[in-house]
């Protein structure tokens, strides 16, 4: 359904799991195995217990001084104190991978600090960051919807919209 100002696709809730990293695992790569492994297409990821990171990597939105149309412009950080992982959300989706197929992706806000001279910092979970103590969190799957690869919703933006695939979602 496409409104003025906005677009909407109604979806339902499939499989729902809790999902254990533990210490020394990368939390970015061990989400998507475990997409790959159980044929997630989408699916809300959401905390469920917060473990720790050593180190926490994530790129934050910062401001690019050489375009200001840029508002997409990322810039990796890694914090490698101790942090304790205080909040975390996210959707898995669905990227074409290098072979044109289609492959789960991660896309994954989270906030970290309360460690030995970290501040609280917040952005994109990329891969190296690494699970100090068990992290655990909510997976829900999410069905009745398939991805159009071609939209220009988020123009600049690396992720894609949606159609309802399920004819009986009412």
């Amino acid at each position: 359904m496409e409104q003025k100002g906005y677009k909407a696709v109604q979806c339902t809730r499939g499989r729902e799991w809790i999902l254990r990293i533990s210490t020394g695992q990368d939390v970015y790569d061990g989400i998507q195995q475990f997409a790959k492994d159980n044929n997630i297409r989408f699916a809300q990821i959401h905390t469920a217990f917060m473990g720790g990171f050593e180190p926490a990597r994530m790129l934050i939105w910062t401001p690019d001084s050489t375009n200001p149309d840029n508002w997409h412009h990322e810039t990796p950080m890694e914090i490698q104190n101790l942090t304790m992982l205080l909040s975390m959300g996210g959707f898995i989706h669905l990227r074409e991978n290098e072979e044109g197929k289609e492959e789960p992706f991660p896309a994954i806000h989270y906030i970290v600090g309360a460690a030995w001279n970290a501040p609280i910092w917040g952005g994109h979970l990329v891969q190296g960051t690494i699970a100090k103590g068990n992290m655990e969190v909510f997976i829900t799957e999410i069905l009745g919807i398939d991805p159009i690869m071609e939209d220009n919703i988020n123009i600049g933006a690396p992720e894609n919209w949606y159609i309802e695939s399920n004819s009986s979602i009412k």
